[in-house]
């Protein structure tokens, strides 16, 4: 707190983008509303990209099945776990787990879904079995190394959405630092 003429003056300091997202709820809760709806529309031509990089049904021939609790191939539902790709914006406090750090981001896109990580990401890692670096080859040899999807998405449409996402963080800052005046 800072003595002023006119009596006491409380100073916030606002030090990030979550700290000012957690300050602007609590200002207008619609403004807060409103620039995750305009986060959204900014990233669209991302999210719509990913969508459409999707494969359409099992991506490798032998994901078209899988086996079940006795033992035995069954065909698979891939339309029941298909992929999601979701956009937005976290205001949660920084936290950690066993020393990592937690929800480190603000502006996200998120693709879901049990078959989404072993689309995208297989072979990023170590492939511990035979069958596994197969598939690995597999998906490498149609789709590309990993990230096959999202990072590519990315980098295709990056140039359109950092500056949009630049003027939204700096509307952002210059709103909550107004209403604290």
């Amino acid at each position: 707190m800072a003595r002023g003429e006119a009596g006491i003056d409380a100073t916030i300091e606002v030090v990030g983008i979550k700290e000012a997202l957690r300050v602007l709820n609590t200002i207008d809760k619609k403004a807060r509303r409103d620039l995750t709806k305009n986060y959204k529309k900014i990233v669209e031509v991302v999210v719509q990209d990913v969508k459409d990089s999707i494969p359409f049904g099992p991506p490798l021939s032998g994901m078209a099945r899988r086996w079940n609790a006795r033992g035995t191939f069954e065909v698979f539902p891939y339309g029941e776990h298909e992929p999601t790709v979701v956009a937005g914006v976290s205001g949660k406090r920084l936290g950690s787990f066993r020393g990592f750090a937690t929800n480190l981001a603000t502006f996200f896109i998120r693709f879901n879904g049990p078959s989404a990580t072993i689309i995208d990401m297989s072979g990023k890692g170590k492939v511990p079995t035979m069958q596994g670096a197969q598939m690995v080859r597999a998906l490498t040899s149609k789709y590309g190394k990993p990230s096959r999807i999202m990072w590519p998405a990315w980098e295709r449409n990056s140039a359109k959405v950092i500056d949009e996402i630049r003027d939204l963080v700096d509307d952002l800052m210059e709103r909550v630092s107004k209403e604290m005046r």
